[in-house]
Formats: structure tokens, sequence, C-alpha cells
């Protein structure tokens, strides 16, 4: 019914990649990050997309 969102918003708690800013190799990849979460419109691909962002982010970075 409702989604919760921006509670880790992109750009206050995490980078554009989805790592936190306080904690090293802490990715976050789900609702939170979004920026501007009014909770109307089912936000699944959103979420899908920064996921997958966040996946390939960490594959270059880490296993490249």
């Amino acid at each position: 019914m409702i989604h919760m969102e921006s509670t880790m918003r992109m750009g206050h708690v995490v980078n554009t990649d989805g790592e936190a800013y306080q904690v090293k190799r802490l990715y976050i990849a789900d609702n939170s990050v979004h920026y501007n979460g009014i909770g109307a419109a089912n936000p699944t691909l959103t979420t899908q997309a920064l996921a997958t962002r966040a996946a390939q982010r960490l594959a270059e970075r880490y296993f490249s």
C-alpha cells in the first residue's frame, strides 16, 4: 500500500554508486536511496535499476 522510501537518500547518506559516506564498502541498493520518494507510484523498476547500477559499480571496483 505504501512504499517507504528516501530514508538513506542519495547525495545525503550514500553517493551515486550507493556506497555509504560514513561506512566504506557498505552499499545500499533498495527503496531507501531514492532521492524524492513520495510513495505514489510503484518504485519497483527504479529500485531494480539502482540495484543493477550498484552491482555493476561493485563488479568494476572490486572484481576487475
